[in-house]
């Protein structure tokens, strides 16, 4: 399936059934992040299937230190003021009139995201399992992306000063080995850009 293709099927219940025979090459490549998401809801039962399956990432030492917090109604409002807070504390005059309609739509942009998941992991007193353990949730998360651009669902992946936000922190509830990994959105896609990769041929290194 190529991108055209994919493009026609993503974004409905019709174009799930359609892309459930997608190959993992497929998944991998044709997939992309998606700024824009239609405000269609995605069933809570499809959000745990592809949950379920994130968890199968390889984990060294099996030590499973991924926790994923789906942000309902609620929570998700009170993250987009914590967006809008944390984007006026990096310009230079947050209180200018001018700007307000930009803070404005960072609180819109994220209530409307149909999913926000917000994905955390936890540390070890070994610096070498401590980032072992960061790596596993990022790939949790990178399957959670493969599974739902699978079904037809789009996501993008966000990071940011935000992840240490000692607010955000209060709202998730992390104990003090917890740290945010990065924020998951996701819903049927609006649209599907259009990005080119350079080739592997032209990163690796073949050694004898």
């Amino acid at each position: 399936m190529d991108e055209v293709e994919a493009a026609h099927v993503w974004g409905s219940e019709a174009g799930m059934q359609d892309t459930k025979q997608m190959s993992v090459l497929d998944a991998i490549v044709t997939r992309r992040s998606i700024p824009q998401f239609q405000p269609t809801p995605v069933p809570r039962e499809i959000i745990q299937r592809l949950l379920d399956a994130a968890v199968w990432v390889p984990n060294h030492r099996l030590t499973e230190p991924w926790q994923f917090h789906v942000l309902g109604e609620s929570a998700k409002r009170r993250f987009a003021e914590l967006r809008r807070d944390s984007r006026a504390a990096a310009m230079p005059n947050p209180t200018a009139p001018e700007v307000k309609p930009a803070l404005q739509k960072v609180v819109e942009d994220t209530v409307s995201t149909p999913v926000i998941i917000i994905v955390t992991a936890r540390g070890h007193d070994d610096p070498e399992l401590k980032e072992e353990n960061y790596w596993a949730a990022f790939g949790a998360a990178y399957a959670f992306m493969l599974g739902a651009w699978s079904l037809g669902i789009g996501t993008y992946f966000r990071s940011g000063p935000l992840r240490d936000a000692p607010a955000l922190r209060e709202l998730l509830r992390l104990s003090p080995d917890q740290r945010v990994i990065g924020f998951l959105y996701a819903g049927y896609p609006a649209t599907v850009p259009q990005k080119r990769r350079t080739p592997a041929s032209q990163k690796t290194v073949w050694l004898d």
